[in-house]
């Protein structure tokens, strides 16, 4: 059976919108109080996030103790991945491993990555959970062809089986450890 799951719209998909003035057709139908002046073009775009940046994100924990584990878990935590340790951890793993993409600037990383902690308790020693900030580590991004984040990546035996972009249920990425490990 096929999981047909349309992902919301993100904040990372944004495209420039424009806006119109459109004419009254009637003066009986204009608005009886003054028109609101705003001090804004007639275009409204959102071209970048990258920008932003939150120290305090829940997902910026490198500095974190928690994250310090050298299978990709402690204490049913998410480690932490970079470029450095990518062909150690992810490559050369003899255990099916699952790497989380994300950006500080990114919501809907927000919400894939509450839906993967949830996901570590129920998987714990079977299968490794790490996260890359795509920022920090573009190579790496770039040589999986990641060009927009949420993504996350599946790999056994050193290669990539799956990938999933955008904000999906828990049962979506649960289906996908479950061919992992069955593979």
């Amino acid at each position: 059976m096929a999981l047909d799951y349309r992902a919301p719209l993100s904040l990372s998909c944004a495209r420039v919108i424009e806006m119109r003035r459109f004419p009254i057709p009637s003066p009986s139908l204009a608005c009886p109080w003054p028109p609101l002046r705003l001090p804004i073009s007639s275009r409204v775009s959102i071209e970048s996030f990258s920008s932003y940046s939150s120290s305090s994100s829940p997902l910026d924990r490198k500095s974190s103790p928690r994250f310090v584990g050298a299978h990709g878990l402690r204490n049913g935590e998410i480690d932490v991945v970079t470029g450095d340790s990518w062909d150690d951890r992810i490559l050369n793993s003899d255990v099916p491993v699952l790497v989380e993409f994300w950006a500080a600037w990114c919501g809907p990383c927000r919400m894939v990555h509450r839906e993967i902690e949830e996901i570590v308790k129920q998987y714990e020693g079977k299968i490794n959970f790490y996260i890359l900030k795509a920022d920090d580590d573009p190579e790496v991004a770039d040589k999986y062809g990641i060009k927009a984040v949420p993504v996350v990546l599946f790999f056994k035996n050193g290669e990539k089986r799956a990938s999933v972009t955008g904000t999906m249920p828990q049962e979506f990425y649960m289906a996908e450890i479950e061919k992992l490990l069955a593979s």
